[in-house]
């Protein structure tokens, strides 16, 4: 917990940078990074761009060994094609545990967001899925595919990027599900991670440095989401250490924000304790119901004395006539 309050501090009291240009990872705590839960990054400029904060993923008291393999500018088809994947495993330093795939916005950016071609695309991520698990020396590895979320630009023009977007996702998420791979993928939808109310479904610009790439508040925003914390095996206390980091940089251009990410995470931490301790004083009450159960029967007052709700049953002897 001192990693946590140190780390706040320092951010707390640092002045200068907005929140935009801030650089978060001045006050990471370069631990000793070991080969468990190693990670690598494959794909196109969003993995590419992500590999200086990967490493941290699960905290500033915890570092990942990560290697970034990404390329940016490639598509699902070059790397596909080329099985690039293939010579990625081959030249593996380590045993992979984790590897984060980024792949299909160039092929869809490059047709001019048709959507047409999003049933292709989707097959190539498939291939190269296909490849990283058949040249993994690693049987257990797991692969996170979560797509792009929506630009902060309508760079489909027509007012219909973010829709396309989530249309292009869709169809690559079926994709991956309905492949003989899918045991090995985690998918889930960051489409909407980023939209900013009344900005036409669009991204907000304040977690980009362009129109379509994150900066690093966008990352640090994006690791910090529990899906992601979840299938990086982040404990709890790490995850809630993320998000306070997350917060209180936000919170430098806009203490709004810090103040509702705070109460936001307070509540979903009572509200989970509430549950947990509902649940099991049910399950006590499930089980002193079946304990009693077997001891009584239900009160029958037209044949029983009453005694309350329950009444012992007396097994009778057999008696030969």
């Amino acid at each position: 917990m001192k990693s946590i309050y140190s780390a706040l501090s320092l951010l707390l009291l640092s002045t200068g940078a907005s929140a935009k240009d801030y650089d978060y990872s001045d006050y990471i705590n370069a631990a000793e990074p070991t080969e468990e839960g190693s990670i690598l990054l494959l794909g196109d400029s969003w993995a590419a761009i992500a590999g200086d904060y990967a490493a941290n993923i699960c905290g500033l008291s915890n570092s990942r060994l990560v290697t970034n393999d990404a390329k940016s500018g490639t598509t699902a088809a070059q790397w596909a094609e080329g099985e690039t994947a293939v010579g990625s495993m081959e030249k593996a330093e380590y045993d992979y545990e984790y590897v984060w795939l980024s792949l299909g916005g160039n092929d869809f950016l490059d047709n001019k967001c048709d959507i047409d071609i999003s049933e292709e695309v989707a097959a190539n991520i498939v291939t190269v899925i296909g490849h990283i698990v058949d040249n993994s020396p690693n049987e257990d590895i797991k692969i996170l595919y979560f797509g792009y979320s929506v630009p902060s630009d309508d760079v489909c023009g027509n007012g219909i990027t973010a829709q396309l977007f989530e249309e292009q996702g869709a169809i690559i998420f079926d994709a991956i599900k309905a492949s003989a791979y899918a045991d090995y993928v985690t998918t889930f939808d960051i489409s909407e991670m980023f939209v900013k109310w009344g900005n036409g479904g669009l991204s907000d610009s304040y977690y980009y440095y362009d129109e379509i790439h994150l900066n690093q508040m966008g990352y640090l925003h994006l690791f910090s989401s529990y899906k992601v914390q979840r299938f990086f095996g982040c404990s709890a206390a790490q995850t809630i250490e993320l998000k306070g980091i997350s917060a209180v940089v936000e919170g430098k251009d806009n203490p709004a924000h810090l103040a509702g990410t705070v109460i936001t995470t307070l509540l979903g931490l009572v509200m989970g304790v509430i549950g947990l301790v509902l649940a099991v004083n049910f399950i006590k009450r499930k089980l002193a119901m079946r304990n009693s159960s077997a001891k009584v029967d239900l009160l029958e007052p037209d044949e029983r004395a009453e005694t309350g709700d329950y009444v012992v049953v007396k097994e009778e002897k057999a008696v030969m006539a």
